[in-house]
């Protein structure tokens, strides 16, 4: 339940609402029904003021999206213990981020609009680059597979976000296909595989240098 901290005037109607409540509020309202519900009018008829006074507080609706992600990345920049080898670097960043992202799919909603942004956003992902360097990789390669590792995590999340099928793997009536993950379709259990994978992948190309020529 969000709770509400403003000024009320004579007649009832609270005047000013603090920053703080307007992104409780405009957080649960972007995580339940999207990003673009979330607007002065909305707001204001959830927290009993006038939209001026939610304009007022926020600086507009692009002042407020914008502080809305980065509070919530910022939270958990914030709280992450990163380890020493680089192995368990990747496997917490790609934990947190797919956490961060099945928790609040308005982070992925933004992302599709633009780069993440928030305390700490850019600070991990050159924290991870620096491990991948530290596992052998050079700076290209690093870049790369660091945008691996970010795309396979945010990929597995929206398909799951976009779902919602408890059973995604029937295949249609009189179809006589029968899917692949028909009898292995654990979400959580292909992720921790994929992971496996990515970073496998990350292991053999910092043993084994690709040339240029393979390259091309």
């Amino acid at each position: 339940m969000v709770g509400e901290k403003a000024s009320t005037p004579r007649n009832g109607r609270p005047r000013a609402v603090t920053l703080d409540v307007v992104l409780d509020a405009a957080t649960e309202m972007a995580d339940d029904r999207g990003l673009d519900t979330v607007t002065l009018r909305a707001l204001a008829d959830r927290l009993g003021v006038s939209p001026m006074a939610i304009h007022r507080t926020t600086g507009g609706i692009e002042a407020l999206q914008h502080a809305l992600v980065s509070r919530i990345v910022g939270e958990v920049t914030r709280s992450v213990v990163w380890p020493d080898d680089w192995r368990g670097v990747v496997r917490l960043f790609a934990h947190s981020l797919h956490d961060l992202l099945m928790r609040h799919p308005v982070v992925l909603e933004a992302h599709r609009r633009a780069p993440l942004v928030g305390p700490g956003a850019d600070d991990a992902a050159h924290r991870v680059v620096a491990a991948l360097r530290s596992a052998g990789l050079d700076d290209e390669s690093a870049a790369y597979a660091y945008g691996t590792l970010h795309d396979f995590v945010t990929g597995h999340a929206a398909i799951r976000l976009g779902r919602r099928d408890p059973e995604p793997h029937r295949s249609p009536p009189g179809s006589g296909a029968r899917s692949v993950f028909a009898d292995h379709h654990d979400h959580d259990r292909r992720f921790a595989f994929g992971l496996d994978f990515v970073i496998g992948g990350i292991a053999a190309a910092a043993a084994t240098p690709v040339s240029p020529e393979e390259q091309r």
